[in-house]
């Protein structure tokens, strides 16, 4: 009896992770569903990017607040990298901007499919800014990857080609700048504790996208109550449950794992938009096929990654056994 209750207790922490990093993608496959909604309830797209980010930065300040890390706002360490929080601020508004208005032009599958496209602009600018190779598997993969955008950029008549052409530029834009969004906070995170980093970054991108908002003229506060509710179930839900979840996972799960289960979201999200707006969310066959071979191109080219990250992190073990023998 106890060794079965053992086992189950041992499979149970074994899948938890695995459940956990399901609800993540529930949740963020939910982010372009409330955008779609807010744009036929007339909300822009650069003003629900603003509020998102706003009550996202809002609620990781509370939990920096909780998990007491607030303190790490103000040291000197800190404060020597705002330049740096503040470009991942900028990055992030771009992200959101870009990645929203796509959805004004193309469908939900379409617009996520490509703004997922992270690991391939990684593996593209790792070879040209830090001579990282790519192996013959990452080659294919991008390869695979940009044919299927190709096929799909030309796949509509010439009468709808300039909204389509408009949205996958929107889309890769949001996918180019979180890929250096990424980046950056992939250096601060190293030594840095995540929720006050978290918070910080979406606040500067509130402020740059308040400006820009002001700039253009688009109407900030006169939304109806289900308006603002939306926005603050943008930030809990795809922001902060989903990216705490990714962060949480990440520590129990290989990263290659959690990398590839992120490319759900395009598949949840395309799902939802059916299920909810069955009319204009729909995709035909033909682009539900193309963007399918963008997604195996993506996880070609994570694979190819994973292999030579794996192959990188084997080679220094084995110099540092062999340098600690020699000593």
């Amino acid at each position: 009896m106890g060794l079965e209750t053992e086992t189950q207790t041992t499979f149970y922490q074994r899948s938890l992770p695995y459940w956990q990093l399901f609800i993540a993608i529930i949740s963020v496959s939910f982010s372009a569903i409330i955008v779609v909604y807010l744009i036929k309830l007339g909300v822009p797209p650069a003003v629900t990017a603003m509020y998102r980010t706003f009550f996202a930065g809002i609620g990781a300040l509370i939990l920096s607040l909780y998990k007491k890390r607030i303190k790490w706002i103000g040291k000197k360490t800190t404060i020597k990298r705002y330049h740096w929080i503040a470009l991942s601020g900028l990055l992030l508004a771009v992200h959101f901007a870009t990645w929203f208005i796509s959805l004004e032009y193309v469908n939900v599958a379409i617009s996520t499919t490509l703004v997922d496209a992270v690991p391939i602009f990684l593996a593209i600018f790792g070879f040209i800014f830090f001579k990282e190779k790519i192996n013959v598997i990452g080659v294919v993969g991008i390869g695979i990857a940009f044919t299927g955008g190709a096929l799909l950029a030309f796949s509509s008549p010439v009468a709808e080609n300039r909204n389509l052409l408009l949205g996958i530029m929107f889309s890769l834009i949001g996918a180019l700048t979180v890929t250096f969004y990424f980046l950056i906070g992939k250096k601060i995170l190293q030594d840095s504790p995540l929720w006050p980093y978290f918070a910080l970054v979406n606040l500067a991108s509130a402020i740059f996208l308040l400006f820009y908002n002001l700039l253009i003229g688009y109407e900030l506060f006169r939304y109806s109550a289900i308006v603002y509710l939306l926005f603050i179930v943008s930030a809990l839900g795809p922001s902060l449950i989903g990216h705490a979840t990714y962060n949480y996972t990440l520590k129990r799960l290989p990263a290659f794992v959690v990398g590839v289960a992120i490319l759900g979201e395009p598949i949840g999200a395309t799902i939802l938009g059916v299920l909810i707006f069955p009319l204009t969310q729909t995709p035909e066959l033909i682009t539900i096929l193309f963007a399918l071979i963008i997604l195996a191109g993506i996880v070609i080219t994570s694979v190819s990654q994973y292999i030579r990250i794996k192959k990188f992190r084997r080679k220094e073990k084995e110099e540092d056994e062999s340098d600690s023998i020699l000593s």
